[in-house]
C-alpha cells in the first residue's frame, strides 16, 4: 500500500459517517493500494496504517477503532466473511528483545497475519505477528492471540488458548 495515500484516506474517513458510505471507503482503500472485495463494511473510526500488503475479502467487517497496521514487506489477509471487531489490534510488526545494550527493544521484524474465511476476531482482541486465525474460528473478546487458531475453535485468554470446539455445539 502507499502510506501517503493511506494517510489521506485516514484523514477523509474522519469526515464520513461511521456506519455509512461503505462502498466509498472501500474505493478509497483500493486507491491507496489495498485489495478490497465486495460488500465490505468498514467503520470510519477504524485505523488502517502502514505500507503492508492488505487484502480484505468479500462481505467482511472492520469495526469501530480497530487498528490494522503493518510495515513494508508484511501482509495482512482478511478472507471472505471474516470480522475484525471494535478496538481489535492486528499488527504485523514486532521487535527482537535482549537485555544487552541501551534498550531491550532491538531491530524490528515483521510476520504476516491471515484471518481466514468466516473467522471473527472479537472486541479488544490482539493478534500478534505470524498468526493464522483459521476458518470459522473465534478469538474471544480481550484475548491475546499468540499462536495459530484451529479451524472451528474458540480461543480466549492471555495468552489465548482453545476454550471450545465450535464444531461440537449442541
Amino acid at each position: 500500500m502507499n502510506s501517503k495515500k493511506l494517510y489521506i484516506v485516514s484523514w477523509i474517513f474522519k469526515f464520513i459517517p461511521p456506519c455509512h458510505l461503505h462502498p466509498l471507503k472501500a474505493s478509497l482503500l483500493r486507491w491507496a493500494g489495498a485489495k478490497v472485495g465486495k460488500d465490505v463494511e468498514i467503520i470510519s473510526s477504524a485505523k488502517i496504517l502502514g505500507n503492508m500488503n492488505l487484502s480484505i475479502g468479500d462481505y467482511c467487517y472492520i469495526g469501530h477503532e480497530a487498528l490494522i497496521f503493518g510495515p513494508v514487506g508484511s501482509s495482512i489477509i482478511i478472507e471472505d466473511y471474516a470480522k475484525v471487531c471494535s478496538r481489535t489490534i492486528v499488527v504485523t510488526g514486532q521487535h527482537r528483545y535482549s537485555a544487552d545494550g541501551n534498550c531491550v527493544a532491538k531491530e524490528g521484524t515483521c510476520k504476516d497475519i491471515i484471518i481466514k474465511r468466516g473467522a471473527v476476531v472479537d472486541t479488544a482482541a490482539i493478534v500478534v505477528p505470524g498468526v493464522v486465525v483459521n476458518e470459522m474460528a473465534h478469538c474471544a473478546a480481550g484475548s491475546v492471540v499468540t499462536k495459530d487458531v484451529p479451524a472451528g475453535c474458540r480461543v480466549g485468554g492471555v495468552p489465548a488458548r482453545v476454550i471450545k470446539d465450535l464444531n461440537n455445539e449442541a
